[in-house]
């Protein structure tokens, strides 16, 4: 039976935290770039967030063995607001790399018990569904953060201050809410890690391949468009299209996972993210086009992590689950890192191809997953 309270008060409190996370990504990005910074030290930077979120699953065991999952999500809610602070009062390219890492290691508390909390709360037949929901309240934060910007503005700091409050509030609301949660997460080791990924390599590769093309489009995407003779208001817009698309599509990706193979709609999902980005590559970025193309990537990548929390949920219990969701953090710390890091020297050596390597990641991942469980149904069948 699914534990509706849980399910709400995780959707809710995800979905006002990414109003802060999704105005942070691209106003760090933006401000490197005003500074003088080139797209790879901006692709450095935000390696330096997936460093802290992958890095941060060290201390997942014994805070599971501490605190319950609420807790645990206030104690990452309260480290992100003081991050948040310093970077309002802070300036230097080298201060950010620092706090940039320490926010993606309160982050990553919030996301695994958050994520893990859903999916021990949630019955298996309305999984697809509470996961389409998870991800369009996510991704409702996304689409609100960036249309900040221009609101707030890049100087001073204020955006950042905005952030903090906002991030308080949730922390705080959130502390009272969780009290009355009836489900809650399985302790586990981390030698547990290894054993989920020799189970489900997988569905750690559409972790990674997510976390490969999200970084790129949050950290990169705005900087292709300003470089191609597009305003710093456009760019920002651009990402809250983005989002916009992801919001749309989530809730009736859910319901396609509830009735048909997750594995096929996962496979989709990556070959609508190569063919999206791809054609971004070749559109001015001044053309309407721009916006509609933007909106298909953005449902496409985010509901390849979609596909993957739904396939977690049904496959893995108990421990298994928290070393998933952890494992999934590695995952997408990984792709995180290597995404802007490989993008940029891409469109250093390649001006204008900074999308070039998600084309890649999508149509291969696409062909691999279906060869794969091609081959894995081959062998049950025989």
């Amino acid at each position: 039976m699914t534990d509706w309270h849980s399910v709400v008060v995780v959707v809710l409190g995800i979905t006002v935290f990414a109003i802060a996370q999704g105005l942070t990504h691209p106003l760090i990005s933006l401000l490197l770039a005003e500074r003088g910074a080139s797209d790879l030290v901006v692709g450095l930077n935000a390696a330096a967030f997936m460093l802290g979120l992958g890095l941060s699953v060290l201390a997942v065991p014994r805070l599971s063995r501490r605190l319950r999952a609420g807790q645990i999500i206030v104690a990452g809610l309260i480290g992100s607001v003081g991050v948040l602070a310093a970077l309002a009062i802070f300036d230097t390219v080298a201060a950010w790399f620092v706090l940039r890492f320490a926010l993606g290691f309160c982050v990553n508390a919030i996301y695994v018990f958050g994520e893990v909390w859903l999916n021990v709360a949630t019955a298996d037949k309305v999984r697809g569904r509470v996961s389409g929901l998870y991800g369009a309240g996510m991704t409702a934060g996304f689409v609100i953060g960036p249309m900040m910007i221009p609101l707030f503005g890049t100087e001073n700091g204020l955006a950042f201050a905005v952030c903090a409050v906002i991030v308080s509030l949730v922390a705080f609301a959130f502390a009272l809410l969780s009290r009355r949660a009836k489900a809650e997460p399985d302790r586990f080791e981390l030698s547990d890690l290894p054993r989920f990924a020799r189970a489900a390599p997988l569905l750690l590769f559409l972790v990674l391949a997510f976390g490969f093309a999200d970084a790129v489009a949050l950290a990169l995407a705005p900087l292709h468009l300003t470089a191609g003779g597009a305003s710093v208001n456009a760019a920002a817009t651009f990402v809250a299209v983005l989002h916009v698309g992801m919001f749309v599509a989530q809730p009736f990706l859910g319901i396609l996972l509830d009735l048909k193979d997750r594995w096929v709609i996962a496979a989709s999902c990556l070959f609508a993210t190569g063919l999206s980005f791809g054609a971004l590559l070749f559109v001015p970025t001044t053309s309407w086009l721009v916006w509609p193309l933007g909106a298909v990537a953005g449902a496409a990548f985010f509901g390849i992590y979609t596909c993957a929390l739904a396939i977690l949920g049904r496959d893995h219990q108990g421990a298994m689950l928290v070393a998933g969701a952890s494992a999934f953090s590695v995952a997408y710390a990984l792709g995180g890192m290597v995404g802007p890091a490989v993008s940029g020297v891409t469109s250093t050596l390649l001006p204008g191809a900074v999308f070039l390597p998600v084309v890649v990641i999508g149509f291969g991942g696409a062909l691999l997953v279906m060869h794969q469980r091609k081959k894995i149904s081959g062998l049950m069948g025989n």
